[in-house]
């Protein structure tokens, strides 16, 4: 597998925020979002085992008792031996997969109910607007949820009439993009937003700005 990055820090965004992870980041990515934040994955990064990777993560982890692994990107489900490595993961951590909703994930990750789903769906600021794959709300379980990134009202309104077609039964987060104007969105959000649905900021990024490794 090709890995980006490893690293120890509070996941910053989603139904999860606040809980401490171990990231880690996998190389390359099959979208393009205009707003992208780890453009460095797209290409950096190196060869690793899975045994390389597992125990990575233990030695960042050891003394400091995270019971979650983020595997993100870059595009996760883009690797060969994902299923694989979730298998070792999921001995030992609880497993979120920040995925980009593009890709069919019944295909890459037949089995794995367990894991935590964070399924991006893409808005027209992004580019990659009607990526989504559609088959990937019948494999939700429990505590996934999809993630509309927005940039400005027009990606807000377009997200509150997918959201609709979407249905009530999905867990949604609406998550501005970091440096836009929160008091807009936030204020549509209260005006038009649906019962299942939160908005959500990138926590990391107000912590700590956008650097990496965080």
């Amino acid at each position: 597998m090709y890995i980006n990055e490893i690293f120890l820090s509070i996941q910053g965004e989603g139904l999860y925020s606040g809980e401490k992870m171990v990231f880690i980041r996998t190389e390359y990515c099959n979208l393009r979002c205009s707003w992208c934040d780890t453009k460095y994955s797209f290409y950096e990064g190196k060869e690793m085992s899975i045994d390389e990777i597992v125990e990575s993560a233990r030695n960042i982890n050891s003394g400091h008792g995270a019971s979650w692994i983020c595997l993100t990107g870059g595009e996760p489900l883009l690797q060969k031996d994902i299923s694989v490595l979730v298998d070792r993961l999921s001995e030992e951590y609880n497993i979120l997969l920040e995925t980009s909703g593009s890709l069919n994930i019944g295909r890459f990750l037949p089995n794995h109910v367990k894991v935590k789903k964070d399924i991006d769906f893409k808005l027209p600021s992004s580019g990659m607007y009607r990526k989504f794959n559609d088959k990937n709300i019948s494999y939700m379980e429990e505590g996934d949820y999809i993630k509309f990134v927005v940039n400005d009202l027009n990606d807000f309104n377009v997200a509150m009439e997918e959201i609709e077609k979407i249905g009530k039964n999905v867990k949604i987060v609406v998550q501005p993009v970091y440096g836009t104007d929160i008091k807009v969105l936030a204020d549509a959000f209260i005006d038009k937003a649906p019962s299942n649905a939160r908005l959500m900021l990138q926590e990391h990024k107000y912590i700590y700005g956008e650097i990496r490794g965080v």
